[in-house]
C-alpha cells in the first residue's frame, strides 16, 4: 500500500474518538479527549500500517502565559521510505511557570492526529459564536491561564470582566483575573 491507502486504511479502521476527559478548574466544568487516549489509538495503528511520525520543524512563542507552537510532522511510510507527506499543525499552552511549550506540542500533536485522520469528536467549534470566540479568547489571565469571570464586589455590586480587564491593564500592565491581581499587590508590597 502507499501512503495515502494506509491513511484510508487507518481512517476505516478508526470511525470516532469518544472524550474520555472530565477537565474542572474554578467553575469551568468540560469533557475532553486525552491527548494519552488519541496517541495509543494512534501507535497502535501506525505499527499495523508500518507508518513512522516524527517532528521535523518547530517554531514558539510566548505571549503572557501562553505559548504557541507551530509544527510539522513528517510521516513516513515505512515500506517506502522515499515516501512521505508533512503534516503542518499548531497547538497553544497556557502556564504561568515553564510548562506552557509541553502543553502546546500535546496540543499540536493531538490535533495533528485528528485532523490528518479527519476524526470526529463531537467537537464542532462553529456551534460557538465567533462573538463568543472573542471574548473568551481576549479574557484570558496572562499570569495563570484562567478565564477572567465577573465577580461581585464588596459592595454586591457586580465587577463585569472587561472593568476587571481595564484595570488590571492600568495598574499591573497586563490583563489578570482577581485573585492574580491580588497576588500581584501582596508581590508589589513586599
Amino acid at each position: 500500500m502507499n501512503i495515502f491507502e494506509k491513511i484510508s486504511a487507518i481512517m476505516s479502521d478508526i470511525q470516532y474518538l469518544a472524550k474520555d476527559d472530565k477537565v474542572e478548574f474554578g467553575n469551568t466544568k468540560y469533557k475532553a479527549l486525552s491527548e494519552e487516549k488519541v496517541t495509543s489509538i494512534m501507535r497502535a495503528e501506525l505499527l499495523k500500517y508500518k507508518l513512522v511520525v516524527y517532528p521535523i520543524s518547530q517554531a514558539s512563542n510566548r505571549a503572557g502565559s501562553i505559548t504557541h507552537v507551530d509544527v510539522v510532522y513528517r510521516m513516513v511510510n515505512v515500506d517506502n521510505p522515499e515516501e512521505y507527506i508533512d503534516i503542518a499543525s499548531c497547538g497553544d499552552g497556557a502556564d504561568s511557570q515553564d510548562k506552557g511549550s509541553g502543553k502546546a506540542m500535546t496540543y499540536a500533536f493531538k490535533y495533528m492526529w485528528l485532523r490528518t485522520f479527519a476524526l470526529p469528536t463531537g467537537e464542532d467549534p462553529d456551534k460557538i459564536s465567533s462573538a463568543e470566540l472573542d471574548a473568551q479568547a481576549t479574557s484570558l489571565c496572562e499570569d495563570c491561564g484562567q478565564v477572567i469571570k465577573s465577580i461581585t464586589k464588596k459592595d454586591g455590586f457586580p465587577w463585569p470582566v472587561e472593568d476587571i480587564v481595564a484595570y488590571s491593564k492600568r495598574r499591573f500592565e497586563r490583563q489578570l483575573c482577581p485573585d492574580c491581581q491580588k497576588s500581584a499587590l501582596k508581590a508589589k508590597e513586599a
